[in-house]
């Protein structure tokens, strides 16, 4: 396990840096010597991801030798090629298409969770959880599905995970991408899989990482970057629209003035019922 812990170390800091910089939650690196660094306001997301992750490995004389023309660049340049050629990720322009719950239309779930972490830990609040009606609560099986929430293909189908990918190049790099966490093995839709708005892709459970109860987890990714679940390009989900509380997996679901409130017990006050999709 000890490699695994690592890359989820590594995945986790460079994740926090950068985009704890594009939510401006993050403005010095700080040194093991006690001394910090403000990054240029001008440099990018993954510059200063690649940064915070060498300052938390490297004494501050090696870190600068890591980011300097020698150091990882030239590596980097060597694998993969020129990283300057890549057009911007994320266009000015961009709008979220439309999306339904991800649940069928008639059905009655609950919003268990607010804009919270789309993986790992730390920023950005991408996702966003849903539960199917429960009489016990905790981790029981359900015959309830989750529900494509627009159409596209199957990108990805892995215990506890698919990936909805919307415009059916197959690549969950490239585009608008949703994530399913935590679908049930049993009845999982196949990877290449052609779906339309409402296509079921599962049944919601505790599989695929940690868990309290059955539900479902949802977070959207353009370019293979996450999208945070409120804010500039919110979660319009059938006209709801997502609304970050003051911390993690708190919030709202916003329609016509109705407000349906995140809660982790299912509370009435976080029920949502999904109407049919508008044409």
């Amino acid at each position: 396990h000890g490699l695994y812990i690592q890359l989820v170390w590594a995945a986790n800091r460079l994740n926090q840096g950068y985009y704890g910089w594009l939510a401006g939650k993050l403005d010095t690196i700080d040194f093991s010597d006690q001394t910090i660094e403000h990054p240029d306001p001008w440099q990018n997301a993954g510059t200063v991801a690649l940064g915070y992750y060498f300052s938390e490995l490297e004494p501050r004389e090696v870190y600068h030798h890591t980011l300097g023309p020698d150091g990882f660049i030239s590596t980097y340049q060597d694998l993969f090629g020129d990283p300057w050629t890549c057009q911007p990720l994320i266009p000015g322009s961009l709008r979220q298409p439309v999306m339904s719950l991800p649940f069928a239309s008639g059905k009655t779930w609950s919003f268990t969770g607010g804009p919270h972490t789309g993986w790992g830990q730390g920023d950005p609040w991408a996702a966003l959880d849903f539960a199917p009606p429960s009489l016990s609560g905790g981790c029981e099986l359900t015959s309830e599905w989750a529900v494509a929430t627009a159409p596209g293909v199957i990108a990805r189908s892995e215990p506890g995970l698919v990936e909805l990918d919307l415009d059916r190049d197959g690549d969950h790099r490239t585009g608008w991408v949703l994530l399913y966490l935590h679908l049930g093995t049993q009845d999982q839709i196949p990877a290449g899989s052609q779906v339309e708005t409402g296509a079921k892709l599962g049944h919601p459970s505790c599989e695929g990482g940690e868990s309290t109860g059955t539900h479902i987890h949802i977070a959207r990714k353009y370019n293979g970057e996450w999208i945070p679940a409120a804010g500039v390009i919110p979660f319009n989900l059938g006209g709801w629209i997502a609304e970050a509380g003051s911390s993690e997996y708190q919030g709202h679901l916003i329609r016509f003035g109705e407000i349906v409130t995140a809660s982790a017990v299912s509370e009435e006050k976080s029920l949502i019922r999904a109407s049919s999709p508008t044409p």
